[in-house]
């Protein structure tokens, strides 16, 4: 080992308190496999710094073995093993890690520089990567094979040709009854654009009296299957998986305890129904769909992010704590339309639109009085919109954090008569006491320093004593007059005396020096 090395660990009581990590950083691996840097810190208060001294002499192998496998467990496969040649101490520390990670470099060492993974796929030979790929996986069977303990997480990526062959499967048997799994995550990898992948996992594969979390990446599942008397999962998240309604609504059933679903970039689906009373939580991402239904009373977490629905959209959730429904400003058309939708939405649930019989929406009277946290799309200089979150206040009594992302291409303020100024909207309002009371923290994205945006801003500021912390991010609309009224905010007189303003700019760096170059860009 290298002197001037260092380790910072927790030695306030026996060697096995060291285990509570909380971060860890191990910075690049030579072509040796030296570990150039390494940290550790602990989560208690006491620390101490114990560096190699003058005699050289290796103070991270006389480490307790539990926090060595906990530091070997946050690296990916190929460098966990290749700590082996650190010292004889290090040499079967990898084996007893809780968790190996057999990434896409993994995979695809030998035919990609993994130092240039933005090369695109298409500029290699397809048999070659495929041929090199499936060699590659075949090793993950002997890695698995040569660890010694009990697995809590593993993740692996894979082709086609290893679902076809049977690979896939022995690898999950192989986890599921000789590693006990606990934390499951697989990647199918498109890696060209005429890759189709249509094999389905074998029926039960997934049943496990251990496995709590699974992860399916790139898949195609035909039926629910796979998922037959999968009683023990409680969390489940598909990404970039084409299935269909009835295939969904199946997997829900076989997993009768699941707590916590996630769909992320799904394909196939028109409609989401979910009648569940045991699901807690549910994430719903880049999707495209006819329509939502879903009546869960025990559901606490629920986002709907870049979700077109373009018919009915029914939602009864009476024990919401966390709900999201924004927009992430994509495709101009897609994201006008989901930004309508979730405007039409937020409009019926704040009574602002008369609810008609089986219209659709909300059943639920007021679907936010338990939120503690709300993120969502709003234009800060719409009258419509500022009424909308003006109800929100009111009806989100115990609203603790606030996140508001506003949409690019903003429509302006709308036709609404007031018998005041605009401008005077905030001042006029009431006082909820979500802002007098409970608000802590807030967050807008998309930020553009304009009028009404700064009113808004300068109101949170003078009038929320509980707040503690509020982010500006500003968009790329932003303009040098905008980004200049942002950075007189700080200045502005607190109602809290705790209160921290931070100001984003479009770009990593300081906010004061981003604004000094806008007048330079003729553009902003």
């Amino acid at each position: 080992m290298r002197r001037g090395w260092a380790i910072i660990i927790n030695v306030a009581g026996r060697e096995e308190d060291v285990v509570g990590l909380l971060w860890l950083e191990l910075l690049s691996l030579t072509e040796v496999g030296l570990v150039r840097k390494l940290a550790v810190v602990s989560w208690r208060r006491k620390w101490t710094s114990m560096e190699m001294d003058v005699e050289g002499v290796d103070q991270i192998s006389s480490l307790p073995d539990a926090l060595l496998s906990r530091i070997i467990s946050h690296l990916s496969i190929a460098e966990s093993i290749r700590t082996s040649i650190l010292s004889g101490r290090w040499k079967n520390i990898w084996k007893s890690s809780s968790c190996l990670h057999f990434d896409t470099n993994f995979l695809t060492k030998s035919c990609i520089d993994v130092y240039d993974r933005g090369a695109s796929f298409r500029n290699y030979d397809r048999k070659r990567l495929y041929d090199e790929i499936s060699r590659a996986t075949g090793l993950v069977e002997r890695v698995i094979d040569s660890h010694e303990t009990k697995l809590v997480s593993c993740s692996i990526s894979h082709i086609e040709d290893n679902l076809k062959s049977g690979l896939v499967e022995r690898l999950i048997k192989n986890l599921k009854e000789k590693k006990l799994i606990e934390e499951l995550s697989l990647v199918c990898e498109q890696l060209f654009v005429s890759d189709r992948f249509r094999c389905n996992f074998p029926p039960g594969i997934f049943f496990c009296r251990t496995l709590h979390v699974l992860e399916l990446k790139g898949y195609r599942l035909k039926d629910a299957s796979p998922f037959e008397s999968c009683r023990n999962l409680v969390t489940l998240r598909l990404v970039s998986v084409n299935l269909d309604d009835k295939t969904l609504s199946r997997v829900i059933l076989n997993c009768m305890f699941l707590e916590d679903l996630c769909l992320c970039s799904c394909t196939g689906l028109k409609k989401i129904e979910i009648h569940d009373k045991k699901l807690k939580s549910l994430k719903l991402n880049d999707l495209d769909l006819e329509g939502v239904d879903i009546e869960a009373e025990g559901l606490s977490i629920l986002v709907l992010n870049s979700v077109s629905c373009s018919v009915n959209m029914k939602i009864n959730t009476p024990s919401l704590v966390e709900f999201g429904f924004c927009s992430d400003g994509g495709r101009l058309q897609k994201s006008t339309q989901i930004y309508s939708r979730i405007i039409d939405f937020l409009e019926r649930c704040c009574g602002l639109l008369q609810q008609k019989p089986n219209n659709g929406f909300v059943k639920c009277s007021n679907p936010f009085g338990q939120l503690h946290t709300l993120s969502i799309s709003l234009a800060l200089d719409s009258q419509m919109e500022q009424h909308i979150l003006d109800h929100i206040f009111r009806l989100c009594t115990h609203l603790q954090k606030l996140g508001i992302s506003i949409p690019p291409n903003s429509t302006g303020p709308s036709d609404w008569e007031l018998p005041y100024p605009p401008s005077m909207f905030w001042e006029k309002r009431e006082l909820h006491d979500s802002i007098t009371h409970s608000l802590k923290l807030v967050k807008i994205k998309g930020f553009c320093g304009k009028e009404e945006e700064i009113i808004f801003a300068k109101h949170l500021i003078r009038k929320a004593p509980m707040l503690r912390r509020f982010v500006i991010e500003c968009g790329e609309n932003c303009s040098e007059t905008g980004a200049r009224e942002t950075l007189g905010l700080p200045l502005e007189p607190r109602a809290s005396v705790n209160l921290s303003i931070v100001l984003k700019p479009e770009v990593d760096g300081s906010f004061q020096n981003w604004v000094s170059t806008l007048n330079k860009n003729p553009s902003c």
